[in-house]
């Protein structure tokens, strides 16, 4: 081997590690964001706004059990940081009310939308947070409302 061959693989090498932590390095958990989001606070509650498909109205619903609060918060799914084009739209809006600020968090069927970062979850079909809101017997009201605008 002459030391153009050494050079070319070696530059070979690096390119395909520096890949491979960039991916990894857009990869995080919902529990590490929301801890990090939260940071100390005490949740108060949680309001969950969801467009209904077709028709110009919102469901909407207020959380106050703790249990509940605690487990959609802490819930444990795996995120990979995505670019936000060609993604469906967030239908559901979580506003997060603390005892001092409130959080919005964008949810669509396979993604989490936090700020302005948006966030591919890894279970298929069906966003966790989701589930947990749709196994919940939740007294969910319609209302008129002016969905949020996530970008």
């Amino acid at each position: 081997m002459n030391l153009k061959d050494i050079v070319r693989i070696s530059v070979l090498l690096i390119i395909i590690v520096g890949y491979f932590l960039y991916e990894k390095s857009k990869e995080t958990t919902y529990e590490e964001i929301m801890a990090q989001l939260i940071n100390e606070e005490e949740v108060e509650h949680i309001t969950v706004y969801s467009q209904i498909p077709l028709v110009k109205k919102t469901a909407s619903v207020t959380i106050n059990d703790t249990e509940l609060i605690n487990s959609i918060i802490n819930e444990q799914i795996k995120l990979k940081k995505i670019d936000t084009r060609d993604l469906p739209p967030v239908m559901s809006t979580l506003v997060i009310y603390t005892d001092k600020d409130s959080y919005n968090i964008g949810l669509s069927e396979n993604s989490i939308m936090i700020g302005t970062e948006r966030y591919l979850t890894t279970n298929p079909v069906v966003n966790p947070i989701t589930m947990i809101l749709v196994k919940e017997d939740l007294d969910w009201e319609i209302i008129e409302y002016t969905p949020f605008i996530w970008k």
